[in-house]
C-alpha cells in the first residue's frame, strides 16, 4: 500500500483473545473496514507475540 504524505489511516481492532493449551483463540473481533491481508497479518503477529510470551514465561 502506498500512502501519500499527510494521508492518515486509522486501524481499529476491538478484539478479545484467549491463550490456552499453547494456542491463541479469538473470542471476539470487530474491526473497521480494512484489507483481509492486513487483518490476517495483524492477527498472525499478535498470535506469535502471545505464544512467544507465554512460552518464555514457563522457562
Amino acid at each position: 500500500m502506498v500512502q501519500s504524505k499527510g494521508e492518515e489511516k486509522i486501524i481499529e481492532l476491538d478484539t478479545i483473545l484467549e491463550y490456552r493449551d499453547g494456542q491463541v483463540y479469538i473470542k471476539k473481533m470487530d474491526t473497521n473496514e480494512m484489507p483481509a491481508t492486513l487483518t490476517f497479518n495483524l492477527i498472525e503477529a499478535l498470535n506469535n507475540t502471545i505464544v512467544e510470551y507465554y512460552k518464555g514465561e514457563k522457562s
